[in-house]
């Protein structure tokens, strides 16, 4: 086995002595094993299965309506009793019996709603889908409750979107803000906070809103979550907040580049107000994440999409790209995500501006050009400061 070959290892190499080799042996030996079926048994349970489905799928329209519902019920509580006893009797793999009894679970509201005549077009499913794959999460803490979680945010926001109500949308805010603060893992903290901001944009609906800026809106409410935040939580949302920050900036530059859009509900008094929220918010990540200080930028957009050109906001957009390039690479922070910014940067310039000027190969020869010599400069400030050092 291969405990017991790591064991071996231990003792020849000196960092266990025999005592507690003795000790290991005898803990590992008294572990119950986990027994596995046969997989024969797996194949002839899989056709059986297939078998019944078939036979219930061919014979649906002839079923009574309570056994419709009673038969998917009882699916989902033998898959849930099968997760019990795969767990405790330690055979198979509990997870997957519970993901399919959460299935059951969302199949049974679906045939209890078409059989009854109850209606499945609302956001009802979506709403017990995504609080129950929420309530698993937090009973077996695994990842794939939560990205069932998360796709089930998106449908209640894709779904109710046209008709949705305000109650309705300060009650999806309040439980995803719930899970939010809740979460102590980092993946369900993502997509929270992805369903957060997704939720933002619903306000073009319930108030029919015409202003452009309402997705920097949205991030700037969201940047006011980092005060509540551990240390090492905000450390893990602050490269979404940049990387959702860099995209709203490309999309605006590439919108406002490439199409004749008029900008006539863009008012003066918003575009001052989303300046003043811009310094605040430079102000707040100062003295909580100062990575978070990048966002400050966006405050000026308002301003930036009166020039019809867009050339401010290409200025813009690669100045930003070349100075967390250098800053990042100064304080020996990861480089990917800025290179990945700068590299989509020159290609949204290169389509508005060169595309039937410059040849692509030529423009991104310049872009490497422009990265080498920037990696020179950085290189050049490092060997004089380590000189200094020494």
């Amino acid at each position: 086995m291969e405990w017991e070959r790591k064991i071996a290892q231990w003792r020849s190499e000196g960092v266990i002595d025999t005592e507690t080799a003795e000790r290991i042996q005898a803990f590992e030996t008294r572990q119950p094993k986990k027994r596995k079926l046969p997989l024969l048994l797996i194949i002839g349970l899989i056709f059986f299965a297939l078998a019944v489905f078939s036979f219930i799928a061919a014979n649906w329209q002839a079923i009574p309506a309570i056994a419709k519902v009673g038969m998917v019920v009882f699916l989902m509580w033998i898959f849930y009793i099968l997760a019990h006893f795969s767990e405790k009797k330690r055979f198979g793999h509990p997870i997957v019996f519970r993901i399919l009894g959460y299935v059951m679970f969302g199949a049974s509201l679906i045939v209890t709603g078409q059989t009854f005549h109850l209606g499945t077009g609302s956001s009802i499913v979506p709403w017990a889908l995504i609080i129950a794959a929420i309530a698993h999460f937090f009973i077996w803490r695994h990842a794939t409750f939560t990205v069932l979680a998360f796709f089930s945010g998106i449908t209640i926001l894709t779904s109710a979107a046209p008709g949705i109500g305000i109650i309705e949308w300060l009650l999806f805010i309040a439980v995803t803000l719930a899970w939010f603060f809740v979460s102590k893992d980092g993946l369900a903290m993502i997509f929270s906070w992805l369903l957060l901001f997704g939720s933002g944009f619903l306000a073009w609906t319930i108030w029919d809103i015409d202003s452009p800026l309402v997705p920097v809106w949205i991030l700037f409410a969201l940047v006011l979550l980092v005060p509540f935040l551990a240390k090492d939580k905000q450390k893990l949302l602050s490269p979404l907040y940049l990387m959702v920050g860099g995209i709203q900036l490309i999309v605006f530059l590439a919108i406002r580049g490439e199409s004749d859009m008029a900008f006539a509900e863009l008012g003066m008094l918003e575009s001052i107000a989303l300046a003043v929220a811009g310094a605040a918010i430079l102000a707040l990540a100062y003295f909580r994440e100062r990575q978070l200080m990048w966002l400050g930028v966006l405050g000026l957009v308002g301003f930036m999409l009166y020039d019809e050109t867009a050339i401010v906001l290409a200025i813009t957009a690669e100045l930003t790209a070349l100075a967390y390039l250098i800053i990042a690479q100064r304080q020996e922070q990861p480089l990917a995500l800025g290179f990945i910014y700068f590299t989509v940067v020159q290609f949204v310039i290169y389509v508005i501006y060169a595309w039937e000027r410059l040849d692509m190969s030529l423009f991104f020869l310049i872009g490497a050009i422009l990265l080498f010599v920037l990696s020179g400069i950085a290189w050049w400030f490092n060997r004089k400061k380590e000189g200094a050092v020494t």
